[in-house]
């Protein structure tokens, strides 16, 4: 079989940070695959590289495509098209290895969320700094996450702030401060958003969609201010798994499954659950509940809490939405399936 490719498109790719990462893995997993940067003067150029590559199986989209690829797509998955912007292209082909259809997905969303979330602590008001294709996908992962957004623009426009108009006031009615603009990123690590960081305290989350340098200077500026910071590197992380995943949708690696032969019980018994030798509790952006007759309950980024018996069957799995930061908790990057009488295979 021909060696796969995948890959990244941009307009300038000397940070970046996928080919090493999706690389290190396939060489890790024993996969023959190989993870190229493809700078592009323009998104047309996407054609190209398709014809050229005939067993390219997926692509990574970034600055400034994220939104200027959408036409030249066959379809959107529906949280794409709720988004507006794709980072993730799957490019699917017939036997004869011709282009049946290119269709457009965003992980940056959920592995936003995913990196967020057990940050927030409470947090539940945020301005997002820049209104390009990232806000997009941070402004819908926020609210999906129960947080009010208030976008901020250097241009004024309905609905959105300037970075003139940042009181002392507004700035302490918000907690949670996300850069969605490239201002910082190497080479241009002496740049920051325009804030007026004198009023960034202790209260606050001050999250960097940028991950090269892994220190920036807007979040330099903020911690010396007292605030809780972080890059964008565990969401790069997030969202490249479920890139991969998408790319390759329906493999047998798509997902972590708990699995055996189920029990007959339709529930579980209160003497089960009293000689339950184990009780965990484990986190995923996704976990699908099967129950007796076979219907499925998909849950997005919650915890499990399991009783497992001697045999390290499931006796019993309570599942909560996640809110905020918990011990003992195990997480898993990819998503989970629980079956009771089934076996916990982590």
């Amino acid at each position: 079989m021909s060696k796969i490719y995948y890959g990244l498109i941009g307009l300038r790719l000397g940070h970046s940070f996928s080919a090493g990462y999706f690389n290190d893995r396939f060489a890790r997993e024993n996969i023959d695959a190989e993870y190229k940067l493809f700078e592009i003067p323009s998104v047309e150029g996407i054609s190209t590289i398709i014809s050229r590559y005939p067993t390219l199986r997926g692509l990574n989209v970034t600055i400034p495509y994220k939104q200027d690829v959408l036409p030249l797509l066959d379809r959107l998955t529906d949280e794409a098209a709720a988004i507006g912007a794709v980072n993730t292209i799957r490019i699917e082909r017939g036997a004869d290895g011709k282009v049946i259809a290119l269709t457009g997905h965003n992980t940056d969303a959920e592995g936003f969320s995913q990196a967020i979330a057990p940050l927030l602590d409470g947090r539940r008001r945020a301005l997002m700094l820049g209104l390009g294709g990232a806000s997009k996908a941070v402004g819908y992962a926020l609210r999906r996450l129960g947080v009010e957004v208030t976008p901020v623009s250097r241009r004024p426009a309905e609905g959105v702030l300037t970075y003139a108009d940042l009181s002392e006031e507004i700035v302490h009615a918000h907690d949670i401060i996300v850069n969605c603009t490239p201002l910082g990123m190497w080479p241009d690590t002496d740049s920051a958003p325009d804030l007026p960081y004198r009023y960034v305290d202790g209260r606050h989350l001050c999250f960097d969609l940028v991950y090269n340098p892994e220190v920036t200077k807007f979040m330099r500026l903020c911690e010396e201010r007292g605030a809780r910071v972080s890059n964008g590197l565990q969401m790069l992380r997030n969202q490249a798994d479920l890139a991969y995943e998408f790319w390759n949708e329906g493999s047998e690696a798509a997902s972590t499954c708990i699995t055996s032969t189920p029990t007959d019980a339709d529930s579980a018994s209160t003497a089960d659950i009293e000689s339950a030798a184990t009780v965990r509790k484990v986190m995923s952006r996704r976990i699908d509940m099967i129950s007796p007759d076979g219907s499925v309950e998909t849950h997005g980024l919650s915890i499990a809490t399991l009783w497992l018996d001697v045999e390290g069957c499931v006796v019993k799995a309570e599942i909560e939405a996640y809110t905020r930061e918990s011990e003992g908790v195990e997480y898993f990057d990819t998503p989970l399936i629980i079956r009771i009488g089934c076996k916990f295979k982590s």
